[in-house]
Order: C-alpha cells, then structure tokens, then sequence
C-alpha cells in the first residue's frame, strides 16, 4: 500500500467475497492459548461450505498437520490437516538444501519439531561443545529447558565457529510474541532467536551468524502457500504486521490485520507503508 493509504475495514463475510483464497493465521485469529475466538468456527465452515480454499498458514512449529488439525477440531473448529501449512514444514526441506542428511542438527523444540528434521535423515542431537552440530533450528519456545539450552547451544555456535565449522542456523518461528488469552502475552522462538544472535553479534563482531528465516515473513512460506492454494488471488488474515501484513506485501497479495490479536486498531489504521488493505474487528459477521 501507498504511504498514505487508508485500510479498508469490512467484515469477514464481505472479504470472502473479494478474493478467491483465504489464509489465516493461527493464534490471534483463530486461536489464542485459551482456546478459539469468537466467530473462528463459524468462518471455517462458511469457508467449508463455499468450497472456497483456504489455509491456515502459521508460524507455529510445534505440531505436526495432524496434531494441528486434532487441536483445532476440538476446539469446535473444522481444519482439516491437509488445510495446515505450518512454518515447521518447511524445516526438512531447507535441510535438505544444506545437504544435511545423516548429518547432525539441534532443534529446539518439541517432538514434533525434531521429527521434521528427522524426515530427511537428519540426525537430532543436544548442544554439545565438544562436537559441534552441523545445524541448529529453533522451531518452539517449548519442549526443553529454555535458559539451560539456550547456554549449551550459544556456547556450541561459537565452539563450531573456533574451530571454522560455524552451524547453520534456521529460525522456523520467527514471532517474537503470542497472545495467551485475557489480555496477556508470551514470548516465543523469535525472542529466543533474538537472544543468541545478539549475544553472539556482541563475541563475534562482524562474524556472527544470523538466523535464515522459514516461517512468516519469508517468501517461502507465502510461495508455498499460494501453491497449495492454486491461485496468487489471496488475501492473508493475520495479527501482525511485521510478520503477516509484510510478509504477504512481499509476495504481491492483499493482507487484513484482525483485532483479535497483537495488532492495535491505531497501530493498523497508522501503519504507513506497512499497513494491510483490510483492518478487520474479528471473525464475526
């Protein structure tokens, strides 16, 4: 959009029918750590009943489809696994562009994020200083103990720069928070990333790795996106706009900040050359 472009606001019956592919986001449009928002179920099946495509294209790392679609069914809202694309699916196949089958990789994470790594052949292993891995990813703020880790793998990127063998580093999430419901916030894998990149900018100088992005706002999540959906005549529901309303700008498809989540309707509606074509209050209506 143009500097001084206004969002349009609608309601999510009234976007449906201007683009021919929905994607949503996860948490902060259909989801928070409470449980579903207002109007997510009832969007879903319109969306069902109009055989409209859609995905949900999260950066959520942490759940396999399956396990995805599990949660989201139980909580009333009908996804379907093959309606999931999530940032950690993306995980085995930029492994595999850095040649690490049978190699060894550290993943931060849950189970489910170490088994994408796995299905390439990939090796998962713990932070170790005295065998440097060949890549580290950071997939969830969750599955292991963040503080104690975070020491371990800082402490084994710069061992495998002493020794010239620096690890690939790949970020799968990179949300820097969440919402968890009630007015509250979490960090996640993108903080956690902020952290080790920071600390190793401050030892290494000019020599530090950074983090390669998978997840929203990089193209390869959208490209892949718009794939599945068939046509580039999409529109990304999101609740950032750092992540949801740029990454779709980079890509060439219209994007619609939802006030459910971590967007302000001040921050959508002043957000310049940054703002979404759309500003939604919710789901409903």
């Amino acid at each position: 959009m143009l500097a001084d472009s206004v969002p349009v606001r609608l309601a999510f019956s009234a976007l449906i029918d201007r683009h021919q592919a929905i994607l949503f986001d996860a948490y902060g449009v259909l989801v928070d750590a409470s449980g579903a928002l207002p109007g997510a179920a009832d969007a879903v099946a319109l969306l069902l009943r109009r055989e409209q495509p859609f995905l949900v294209v999260t950066n959520d790392a942490s759940r396999a489809p399956a396990r995805a679609s599990a949660r989201f069914t139980k909580l009333g809202i009908p996804v379907r696994p093959e309606h999931v694309l999530s940032s950690g699916m993306l995980i085995a196949p930029a492994l595999a562009s850095h040649e690490m089958h049978g190699r060894r990789v550290v993943v931060l994470g849950t189970g489910d994020s170490a088994d994408y790594a796995r299905q390439i052949g990939a090796v998962v292993v713990d932070p170790d200083v005295a065998d440097p891995a060949d890549a580290v990813v950071i997939a969830d703020e969750g599955g292991f103990d963040t503080l104690g880790t975070l020491d371990d793998t800082l402490s084994m990127i710069l061992a495998g720069h002493a020794r010239g063998r620096t690890p690939v580093l790949l970020l799968a999430n990179p949300d820097l928070v969440y919402p968890s419901g009630g007015g509250t916030f979490g960090l996640t894998a993108g903080s956690l990333a902020g952290m080790l990149e920071r600390a190793l900018q401050l030892l290494l100088g000019s020599e530090a790795p950074r983090f390669e992005v998978l997840g929203k706002p990089a193209p390869r999540h959208f490209e892949t996106a718009l794939s599945m959906v068939g046509t580039r005549d999409a529109v990304m529901l999101g609740d950032t706009l750092h992540t949801d309303v740029a990454g779709a700008h980079g890509v060439g498809i219209a994007s619609a900040i939802v006030l459910t989540g971590v967007t302000t309707d001040a921050q959508a509606m002043h957000a310049g050359v940054h703002a979404p074509t759309y500003v939604l209050n919710g789901l409903i209506g």
